[in-house]
């Protein structure tokens, strides 16, 4: 029977198995644990050890606004995440038992979300987030291979830089030396593995957070100089020569812009001359941001964003240099905006980048050539927004073509994830006298599948794909729409639908002629929507891109029905937007 095995001081079990050189049976095995002992035993904990810091320097800006009612929840123990929620009843300090690694709520606690949460509580929150931070000490202040990982490290130095003072207040000596010195080891740690995080937004968030822990913290040189390079090289290969992160996700690029402002702001306080690079990369992302930014302050939901608060949005795009107002194009990131009197036109013109995160396929959307429509602070046609915070099936459902204002097919048609199977697009704009033009064509990415009867699909058509053209009119009060499907079998043409899904707030009613419907705006201003298509109904809807739980909406839909032919294998579909009154 074999011996019981021991543990080593770093926890790793051992029998008695002879070492050798390594080879044969039982090297690997051997030299796996050598690896680990490097790594994470006394070696490494050499290399994270190093001078403590005393205080802070200085703290950086939180540019969120301050959510009280989080806070109380936190300091009661209710603790949530996505769509999850954990209830620890008097006992807050549990949740570090409770929450299970991989969860959204384990995420967010080991990213110290509840500091932040705290801070809005100001001296109420001081005792919380004390006795919050000691018991994740007590647990987790030595390397463990989750809590430790790049991207919750660097989340816990953000919220650290940002409100640290109140975990310390009211500590004594002892307890202020031993958060400080864990949160310059961790700052070490990231210092010599945030490069290896394998999502590139998590090396963005290592890069931030080594530079905001270098200026608020003494003893911090060496990580502050590597956060920066860091930070230079990964804004090199995620940010497009337009400003966007790779992404396309505009809650994402929000909170990069936030960040950056963090850490100008932290070198301002400091004294210290802001890098050149930096002020030039902050001032391109808050141009692209504000691209997304509609009349009422808050976002235009795509790839997975959400409208987010107009007061961060406005801390975004609303200091510093160099921002020049909302753009009308960023041609490497795939958005178009349209601007003409009170009405915005925001159209999504490119394709996902497939590159940011590969374990995460199930992320990309299927909004190719989907567009918000809004007029002034009024949101007419939308996209359905995502459900990252919801249960499932919400998640993929929203991410499906159907779910945006755009082209989809119903049945095995609707591709991979719910996208339409198309390849990357190309997109063209003029303008003239009477407005402005904007063509995006997709192209079939492969040869549909086999009918419901089970007979193939032919494929002689010399074009294939979807043309949709976008004009809206000097003015902004009509907005022009033509969709063309080209190479699209007999056996498809009855598959495929157009959406226009409105947001919640608007009122439709369709007229007796089925072709037209009117819509009403909260303000009581009326639009017209009218098509050559005789199968125009409206259907239910939902609307998740506030971030809370669905709200009911309707949707314009469009069928095949009666449509101008424009050859033996195209069908043209007409519509458009008028308004009626103000």
């Amino acid at each position: 029977m074999d011996a019981k095995p021991k543990k080593d001081a770093n926890g790793y079990a051992h029998r008695g198995e002879a070492s050798g050189n390594g080879a044969g049976a039982g090297g690997a095995p051997v030299m796996s644990r050598l690896r680990k002992v490097w790594s994470v035993g006394p070696f490494y904990d050499a290399k994270l050890s190093g001078p403590s810091p005393d205080r802070f320097f200085c703290h950086a800006p939180d540019y969120r606004p301050a959510r009280p009612d989080e806070g109380r929840a936190v300091a009661a123990g209710r603790f949530a995440a996505g769509r999850e929620e954990i209830d620890c009843g008097d006992d807050p300090t549990a949740i570090f038992d409770r929450a299970g690694a991989g969860s959204a709520v384990y995420d967010a606690v080991q990213g110290w979300r509840w500091l932040a949460a705290l801070a809005a509580l100001k001296e109420d929150g001081a005792a919380p987030a004390r006795d919050l931070a000691s018991a994740w000490c007590d647990r987790f202040e030595d390397w463990s291979p989750a809590a430790w990982s790049p991207a919750l490290v660097g989340e816990r130095l953000i919220r650290l830089c940002q409100h640290g003072d109140l975990a310390l207040a009211r500590g004594d000596v002892v307890w202020r030396s031993r958060l400080l010195t864990a949160t310059a080891r961790q700052t070490r740690h990231i210092a010599l593995c945030g490069h290896k995080a394998p999502a590139a937004y998590d090396r963005l968030t290592a890069a931030i957070a080594l530079c905001l822990a270098g200026l608020c913290l003494p003893h911090c040189e060496e990580p502050f100089g590597r956060g920066l390079e860091l930070l230079r090289r990964e804004a090199r290969l995620q940010l497009r020569p337009d400003g966007g992160h790779i992404s396309r996700n505009p809650s994402r690029q929000l909170e990069l812009v936030l960040r950056l402002r963090m850490v100008e702001e932290a070198f301002r306080r400091r004294g210290i001359a802001t890098p050149g690079f930096l002020r030039h990369l902050t001032a391109r992302a808050a141009d692209h941001l504000d691209m997304f930014r509609l009349g009422d302050g808050r976002l235009a939901p795509f790839n997975g964003g959400y409208e987010e608060d107009e007061d961060a949005t406005g801390a975004a795009v609303g200091q510093g240099e160099g921002v020049a107002g909302p753009g009308g194009f960023a041609k490497y990131s795939g958005f178009q905006r349209i601007d003409s009197g009170r009405a915005a036109l925001l159209v999504d013109v490119g394709a996902p980048d497939l590159h940011e995160d590969p374990r995460r396929d199930r992320g990309l959307y299927g909004g190719g050539g989907a567009f918000h429509f809004a007029i002034g602070k009024e949101r007419l046609v939308v996209n359905c927004g995502a459900g990252e915070h919801l249960p499932e099936p919400w998640p993929d459902a929203l991410r499906q073509a159907a779910a945006h204002s755009t082209l989809s097919f119903d049945g095995a048609d609707a591709g991979d994830g719910g996208a339409t199977p198309f390849g990357p697009p190309a997109h063209r704009r003029a303008e003239n006298d009477e407005g402005q033009l904007l063509e995006i064509e997709r192209p079939f990415r492969t040869i549909a599948p086999a009918t419901a009867g089970g007979a193939p699909v032919p494929s002689g058509a010399a074009r294939r794909g979807h043309l949709r053209r976008l004009f809206l009119r000097r003015g902004g009060g009509e907005l022009i729409g033509e969709d063309v499907l080209s190479g699209v079998e007999t056996a498809r043409r009855g598959q495929w639908r157009i959406r226009f899904h409105l947001h919640p707030a608007v009122r439709a009613s369709l007229s007796r002629d089925g072709r037209s419907a009117l819509v009403v705006l909260p303000s009581g201003a009326g639009w017209r929507f009218r098509s050559n298509a005789r199968g125009l109904a409206i259907e239910k809807s939902v609307y998740c891109g506030a971030g809370g739980p669905p709200q009911g909406a309707e949707q314009l839909v469009l069928s095949s029905g009666g449509l101008e032919a424009a050859g033996d294998d195209d069908s043209i579909i007409k519509w458009g937007w008028k308004r009626v009154s103000d």
